[in-house]
């Protein structure tokens, strides 16, 4: 439900209160910022919905919304009605950093949104814990995923998997021009390769399962009559999904399983569904990396000629490949900061929270958008533009306000494995030959969109006949 009006101040004994929205402001933002958010889908896209949002301009209107919130109620925090009830909606980018860099255990992560989406695909997973389950989750997770690993300890075969299902999809298909739908087929190959291993390469089943459970998701368990069946489908995936386990392949995810700590409450198994679920992340960002490379020329020579002495020097599909090509990865980085496939962070604080002059209590919900401040025009002057130097100089690496792949205690156990991923499924296009889109209007000349309606996306390749000596 979306709450419209009023709110309560919240402040110190002094009386030193936090801004709060008005009804008309309330208003705004829920149907220029919730409402299409919610619609779209939290947990898997509906494609006609953020289709019609796109077409909208939804995320200008939103953003807009919050950026004269801004001028009128300055830095603080302001009060405003969320989706779940009272919301710290956060527009400075040093109260973000707090947020984000904020120890878990006060900014919680398993707010009402994420519970109750999980509660029927999977209600033991990471990001809807808290406590001593969170932190035992979080030890298995950081250990199988090399979190903060430059690369993972299996990228070798992980880079020749994504390098094989991305070359795959070269030819006449990729001459015609490929859809979104055909890239997500083949990054869910990839996942089922590399988290459960080869014998699981072909159950697209397993996929579908997954699919419908996170469709189902979206609802926030308020289509009640649908729990037998929801519960049914997550059975049938679980066994699919043991099945790869019992004897898991050395070279996938689940082979390190027996490797890294876990405890009674792990529920390792259950880990999986949200790394699954993190894939339709990596697809979205190689996907906008290789629109953008397509429309906007210098950026596109400078991944080519890095790409091609990568490959002379390391062979292609490689680590010590993937290492010497900096400026790919950044253009991956930088498509998810312009379109981050999380739009808010939303977290909720279990204690009393300080706002420089105000205090506000514990059980608040704190919403960081993090789209809103990878675009802040006031604040940045890249903010409208492709700019994947501004990774690689270190610019928006510390600036904790852009935050994609969220940061701190929170941040994404799989971020470095998902750019990995990404940066080899870009990578092997490039290599395709020249690259084309329609569907998108996107240029160096102008401002880029706020939104990034993929529906209507092709992207094609055509072979330009170019070989590198790796390949020779």
């Amino acid at each position: 439900m979306i709450h419209l009006y009023g709110t309560t101040d919240v402040g110190t004994e002094r009386g030193t209160v936090l801004p709060t929205a008005s009804a008309g402001e309330n208003l705004r933002l829920a149907l220029a910022y919730f409402l299409p958010g919610h619609l779209a889908g939290l947990f898997r896209t509906r494609p006609r919905v953020a289709a019609l949002a796109a077409r909208l301009d939804a995320a200008r209107h939103g953003l807009e919304t919050m950026r004269r919130m801004r001028r009128r109620h300055g830095r603080g925090p302001v009060l405003v009605r969320g989706t779940s009830g009272p919301t710290l909606l956060v527009l400075d980018a040093d109260d973000a950093r707090q947020v984000l860099a904020g120890p878990v255990d006060v900014y919680a992560v398993d707010t009402w949104e994420k519970v109750a989406g999980f509660a029927e695909v999977q209600p033991d997973t990471l990001i809807a814990s808290h406590g001593r389950q969170r932190t035992v989750r979080r030890a298995f997770n950081d250990s199988v995923l090399d979190a903060g690993c430059p690369v993972h300890r299996l990228a070798d075969h992980f880079l020749r998997v994504v390098g094989e299902e991305a070359s795959s999809l070269l030819g006449p298909r990729a001459v015609a021009g490929l859809d979104a739908e055909a890239v997500r087929e083949r990054f869910e190959r990839v996942g089922r390769r590399c988290f459960l291993g080869e014998a699981a390469a072909d159950d697209v089943e397993f996929s579908r399962l997954l699919g419908e459970l996170l469709a189902e998701a979206n609802w926030l368990g308020a289509r009640r009559w649908r729990t037998a069946a929801a519960r049914r489908a997550r059975r049938r995936m679980m066994l699919r999904q043991s099945r790869y386990l019992s004897d898991a392949d050395p070279r996938s995810l689940a082979g390190l399983f027996t490797a890294a700590p876990r405890g009674p409450e792990t529920a390792p198994e259950c880990q999986l569904t949200h790394w699954f679920m993190g894939l339709s992340v990596v697809q979205a960002a190689a996907v906008q990396a290789l629109a953008l490379l397509a429309t906007h020329p210098r950026q596109h020579e400078r991944a080519l000629v890095e790409l091609r002495a990568a490959d002379r020097r390391h062979g292609s599909r490689t680590v010590a490949g993937f290492l010497d090509m900096p400026y790919v990865r950044a253009c991956v980085q930088d498509a998810a900061r312009l379109w981050p496939p999380v739009t808010g962070l939303m977290r909720r604080t279990t204690g009393e929270t300080r706002w420089r002059d105000a205090v506000a209590p514990g059980g608040v919900n704190v919403l960081v958008p993090a789209a809103f401040h990878a675009r802040d025009g006031e604040r940045l002057d890249y903010a409208h533009r492709f700019t994947p130097e501004k990774w690689l100089d270190g610019t928006a690496e510390a600036d904790w306000a852009i935050s994609p792949f969220s940061r701190g205690e929170a941040q994404c156990s799989g971020m470095e494995l998902g750019l990995q991923l990404a940066t080899g499924f870009v990578a092997e296009l490039l290599r395709g030959g020249e690259l084309a889109v329609s569907g998108v209007r996107l240029s160096p000349a102008r401002p880029l969109p706020y939104s990034f309606d993929a529906t209507r996306l092709r992207i094609g390749v055509r072979p330009t006949g170019h070989r590198t000596e790796a390949d020779a």
